[in-house]
């Protein structure tokens, strides 16, 4: 019985190993405390402190990596300034270049004003400097020619340039009405035959001075209108006004000469100078009586009327 109980008391310690085992399992739960706490290092690796170490870790490298973001911000912010900076400069040359270009063609056109005015002053006075010869019918009030009976009781002045598309337009429309007035010796017309149209102008003016020198003015004048050239285009040539001028009758040497040789240039200078002091400003310029015309007073119903009512 005694040996049972030890075989017991052995088969118990051997029960017992177990049970040994469980506090050594205990122990070895303490152990694994202990491992775990020497786990702890190795669990370091994956313990939540490790974990924070990692995580840590993780947040340096995401710092890190945070703040070489910024760095390229910084950078692309530096280049995006900088090139921001030159296009403003580059506009700002821009600017400067249009405002250059601006000056100068400014000054181009001035110049260009400023020799236009010189170069026409320069000829007028040329001509000024001439010798003003009166033709013979230029009896009128600033030298005027006169055309019509003196005793009219109705002074018309005249104020035209026979290159002047208007003047034509009004001589096509109302000169019938003009001539027969002037024939009936309602009207004496005063014409101021101005030239400020150009060398075309001023050559047909002097032709026409020449007519009146010979008391043909009349009849040229009409020549002229109905054979009237486009500005500007080298019309009213010397030859053609001589030739046109035969058509009125004037066949005369003195005539061919004065064409020829500009003897009423000064009387024609004089005329646009006058013209310009009494405060013409453009062709035609009619005046009945001293009355300026002007619409529908111009037409032939129209201009009747005005002699009317100053007779």
């Amino acid at each position: 019985m005694a040996s049972n109980s030890k075989t017991r008391g052995k088969s118990g310690n051997g029960r017992n190993a177990p049970s040994a085992t469980r506090p050594g399992g205990g122990a070895g739960s303490a152990g694994g405390g202990a491992s775990s706490g020497g786990g702890a290092r190795g669990g370091t690796g994956a313990n939540s402190s490790t974990g924070a170490n990692s995580s840590t870790g993780a947040n340096s490298a995401a710092r890190a990596g945070g703040g070489s973001g910024p760095a390229r911000r910084g950078k692309a912010g530096a280049e995006d300034r900088r090139a921001k900076a030159a296009a403003a400069r580059a506009a700002a040359a821009a600017q400067e270049r249009r405002r250059r270009n601006l000056i100068v063609a400014g000054v181009v056109v001035v110049v260009l004003i400023i020799a236009g005015v010189i170069g026409f002053a320069v000829q007028n006075s040329r001509e000024e400097s001439k010798p003003v010869v009166l033709p013979a019918a230029a009896t009128g009030a600033d030298h005027g020619i006169i055309v019509g009976q003196a005793s009219a009781p109705v002074t018309v002045d005249m104020y035209e340039d026979f290159q002047c598309p208007a003047c034509e337009a009004l001589e096509t429309q109302t000169g019938p009405t003009i001539r027969t007035l002037l024939d009936q010796g309602k009207i004496k017309i005063d014409y101021h035959i101005m030239s400020f149209l150009g060398p075309e102008s001023k050559r047909a003016a002097n032709a026409a001075a020449a007519a009146a020198n010979e008391g043909k003015f009349r009849q040229l004048h009409d020549i002229l209108y109905a054979n009237q050239p486009k500005e500007h285009t080298g019309g009213f040539t010397k030859d053609t006004l001589i030739a046109l001028g035969a058509k009125a009758g004037l066949t005369s040497q003195a005539y061919k000469d004065a064409v020829n040789n500009g003897t009423y240039d000064g009387y024609v200078a004089k005329v646009d100078s006058d013209a310009s002091k009494a405060g013409v400003t453009g062709t035609p310029t009619v005046l009945v009586d001293g009355k300026q015309l002007s619409g529908t007073q111009l037409t032939p119903d129209g201009f009747r009327a005005a002699v009317n009512a100053a007779s």
